[in-house]
């Protein structure tokens, strides 16, 4: 009975310590600021939770284009405490992961770096123009060397975006490798 109480404790205790870390967590994220303006981030149109369109997903990882079904697929999207800033959480199907954008005010560079599952790092940079569509060249742990991808984001409408990813070869050729899908909001 003893070893029960105990365990009960345990618990009890640790419950305390986690909502106690998400608050703090939630509290450093913003420090009591507003990030919700939309207008003065950059990255203000990606903002919200995301989902593939008819979980549609379309690739070439090396045996031929297939379209496949993701069903789940939950991406959400917000600033971190910055007006610079994006952080995308994507959960659902394996590989699970996250995207982290900066954009540079002065030289008009967005920056990236994310994680996949257990080896996929990428980073690099890009660009995004005047409708909020994002161009990046990214580099990823995993793939063979001196290949790079480019991807491209682009706007359908408000509620929709088009990403496609290509790799490219050392000589800057594609490589014929690539996926894509089209993500719709699910709420802002």
């Amino acid at each position: 009975m003893k070893i029960i109480i105990k365990f009960l404790l345990l618990i009890f205790i640790l419950s305390l310590t986690e909502t106690y870390a998400q608050k703090t967590s939630i509290q450093f994220e913003s420090n009591g600021k507003k990030l919700d303006n939309k207008t003065k981030n950059p990255f203000g149109k990606f903002f919200g939770e995301w989902t593939l369109k008819g979980d549609n997903w379309t690739h070439n990882w090396g045996n031929g284009t297939e379209t496949i079904k993701i069903p789940k697929h939950h991406t959400v999207s917000k600033a971190i405490n910055t007006d610079n800033s994006l952080l995308s959480i994507i959960d659902g199907p394996e590989p699970n992961g996250h995207i982290f954008w900066s954009y540079n005010p002065n030289t008009k560079e967005v920056f990236h770096l994310s994680s996949f599952g257990t080896i996929r790092a990428g980073n690099g940079k890009g660009t995004m123009n005047e409708n909020g569509d994002v161009t990046l060249k990214l580099f990823f742990e995993g793939e063979p060397k001196g290949t790079h991808r480019i991807y491209n984001y682009k706007w359908i409408n408000d509620d929709e975006y088009h990403m496609k990813s290509v790799q490219f070869n050392q000589n800057d050729e594609p490589t014929g490798l690539f996926y894509e899908g089209v993500f719709v909001r699910i709420k802002k």
